[in-house]
């Protein structure tokens, strides 16, 4: 995770009280700084505009210089009082980044005195807003102190950090796709005309030639990996050659991320790597997950995608995994299994399992109950969608290679769905609530649509 950058601008209205202002300023940004999760740093005025607060629009040229020095990816505009709605929407409009509103709730009217009416000069900011057609999030006027304001201001920092993902975003693709895998065809140029997503060929050619430099030059690296990882996992199924063969892979790979600046890989995982090197890689893809690179088997770059758009909503919190959508089980209709032939981080196994690895380089395991999310990144005819919908992890029959079973609330919805959406059977998967995120962050990627399984809140929190 490169980490999100949060700027906080607080708004009050002109001719209102300052002193209370201040008073709500240092409330909330009290808590924001206590609220922020470890991947973001927040920015504020402190220092650039009086009382560290919004009201004017002369002040705007200073704050805006203040954002765009500190590299900003998202506004976050507490509203201190009533507010002002101009600079509101100046500001948005001038910054081009998501922006989030919310108001602390105001006590209850005490005779004779002026209320801070917050709530009234946000409903007056969000028309503003839309009046600069500036795409906007919000969390209902609450307590500063209430678990609305706190889940949704973390659920925005998750919205902003997908975002800020698709907008950079570089996908490395290890190889080229399986033959029969028409499934998987993507159009290099729209992704990088529409989104700035590019994607980087490694061949196999390269990938196999690097390997092997890797187990030539760098054997005590190789050697500490597969004692790391056979702490982890059985690996008695697999010679000691092949071992450290699926750890040169892995090396080789993080390598070519690193120089390459990708945040994705799409691997060729079982094609060509047993023919060229013996090994698969498909432990190497749970291994890189474990590691914090999402990566997609069968040189899915579509899929690679969504597991750095799925990623960025978890704000880094755990592994992902990729699966495939294979069987209903037999006497559950609305559990689904999630399998595939050994990709999964080990990270994610469940207690119960005792992970072990095939020859072949295949890891066998079922991962823990929870809930969970799977999403896809897809297009069809030059428009782009991103399905996302959320489950429940349970226990199921035991299967080969990687899995867990999905429990949702009617799979024959969903069936129609994946059917119709335009999706294929691979998808991404983490464990958590990510759907109105992944949603939400939508609005703020143009050509995106947002295809959640089920309807989803406007308002964060």
């Amino acid at each position: 995770m490169k980490g999100l950058v949060l700027g906080v601008v607080p708004i009050k209205r002109g001719g209102t009280n300052m002193q209370v202002a201040v008073e709500q300023k240092e409330l909330f940004l009290k808590k924001v700084k206590e609220l922020c999760p470890d991947c973001v740093r927040l920015v504020d005025m402190e220092g650039t505009l009086e009382n560290g607060i919004l009201w004017s629009y002369d002040q705007l040229a200073s704050a805006e210089a203040k954002l765009r020095q500190e590299g900003v990816n998202a506004l976050f505009l507490p509203h201190c009082d009533f507010g002002c709605e101009e600079v509101v929407g100046r500001l948005g409009s001038m910054m081009g980044l998501p922006v989030l509103l919310w108001g602390n709730r105001d006590p209850l009217p005490v005779p004779g005195a002026r209320d801070r009416d917050t709530q009234c000069g946000t409903l007056a900011s969000t028309k503003c807003l839309q009046r600069y057609g500036v795409p906007f999030s919000y969390i209902i006027n609450s307590d500063v102190e209430s678990a609305k304001f706190a889940k949704g201001f973390v659920d925005f920092c998750a919205v902003a950090n997908v975002v800020k993902a698709a907008r950079r975003m570089r996908i490395l693709q290890v190889g080229s796709r399986p033959q029969p895998f028409l499934s998987v065809i993507y159009n290099e140029d729209e992704l990088l005309r529409r989104f700035g997503i590019e994607v980087t060929p490694w061949s196999s050619t390269s990938l196999v030639a690097d390997v092997q430099k890797v187990l030539a030059e760098r054997g005590a690296e190789v050697d500490e990996g597969v004692q790391a990882y056979a702490a982890k996992v059985n690996c008695d199924k697999m010679s000691i050659e092949a071992q450290r063969t699926q750890q040169a892979i892995r090396i080789a790979i993080q390598d070519k991320v690193k120089a390459t600046d990708s945040d994705g890989v799409a691997v060729e995982c079982w094609s060509m790597m047993p023919r060229a090197l013996g090994v698969g890689a498909c432990q190497v893809i749970g291994m890189l997950s474990d590691l914090g690179i999402p990566a997609a088997c069968e040189t899915d770059v579509l899929g690679a995608i969504t597991a750095v758009l799925l990623k960025a909503a978890t704000l880094d919190r755990e592994s992902l995994f990729f699966a495939d959508i294979t069987v209903r089980q037999a006497n559950e209709d609305n559990t689904e299994l999630l399998w595939h032939c050994g990709p999964f981080p080990c990270s994610l196994q469940h207690p119960g399992s005792k992970p072990w690895i095939a020859p072949g380089g295949q890891g066998n395991f079922e991962l823990k109950n929870g809930p969970i999310t799977i999403a896809r990144f897809d297009m069809l005819e030059g428009k782009y969608y991103l399905f996302s919908g959320e489950g429940q992890a349970v226990d199921g029959p035991a299967k080969g290679g990687t899995y867990v079973w999905l429990k949702v609330d009617n799979w024959e919805d969903w069936e129609e769905k994946i059917v119709f959406g335009p999706y294929i059977h691979h998808v991404a998967g983490a464990y958590g609530n990510y759907s109105q995120i992944l949603t939400e962050a939508c609005k703020y990627i143009q050509g995106l649509i947002p295809d959640p399984m089920r309807p989803v809140k406007k308002v964060l929190g």
